[in-house]
């Protein structure tokens, strides 16, 4: 059994506003939904989670490397999709993925998923010119591809079409013997469908003290 993220009382809080507190967990391979009422905190988390911001208390280990102390071997094994593009709009989706392989230092993306999310047919095209489910299965292509043991998601099912859904849940599914996929979402059918275990942030608001009740499970 292998810890691939791993949070540690962490505590996020806006002035008298509690997000949460001391909050735990920690996840081998396998899919993971954040879940919670809008507010609860999820985007928060994944901009922690995915190193964007510092928590004020607490620490995050990806991999088994501290993601503030080893910041570069923990984003090493790290993958992240926004919800929104950031992508230039002069960018071609090519360009994009291949500026996404650079920085990340990864391989690029196999054939397979860029004809699963239908965005082969996309790589020449400036990301200005592109429909909003296009340019967020481009932030898809750039997290799945590469072998990130860790990939965080933010609500990747929003905008996208049927075929696309499907080729996610797939990926999900084939995938989650080796890496962890964690992804927050207010679509019910993607966790039941991927298998996704719940990480769910309404009980750490419904808390008394704010506090997780319980640290969630480690699967093998």
């Amino acid at each position: 059994m292998t810890v691939l993220l791993q949070a540690d009382k962490l505590s996020m809080r806006f002035g008298a506003h509690v997000l949460f507190s001391r909050l735990s967990f920690a996840f081998g391979a396998g899919a993971v939904a954040l879940v919670g009422a809008n507010g609860a905190g999820k985007s928060t988390l994944l901009s922690l989670l995915c190193g964007s911001v510092a928590p004020q208390e607490g620490r995050i280990a990806i991999n088994g490397h501290d993601l503030q102390r080893a910041g570069n071997a923990a984003r090493a094994a790290l993958a992240w999709a926004p919800d929104e593009s950031v992508a230039y709009d002069f960018m071609t989706g090519d360009e994009f993925l291949r500026m996404a392989q650079a920085l990340r230092g990864c391989a690029g993306p196999q054939p397979a998923l860029l004809e699963g999310l239908g965005i082969d047919v996309f790589l020449g095209a400036r990301f200005g010119d592109m429909s909003l489910g296009t340019r967020k299965k481009f932030m898809l292509a750039s997290a799945l591809m590469g072998a990130a043991r860790v990939v965080l998601m933010d609500e990747p099912t929003n905008g996208i079409d049927a075929r696309a859904r499907a080729f996610l849940i797939e990926s999900i599914l084939t995938e989650r013997q080796t890496r962890l996929v964690l992804f927050s979402t207010h679509d019910r059918e993607l966790t039941a469908a991927s298998g996704a275990r719940l990480l769910d942030l309404s009980a750490s608001a419904q808390a008394d003290d704010k506090t997780m009740a319980a640290s969630a499970a480690i699967d093998a």
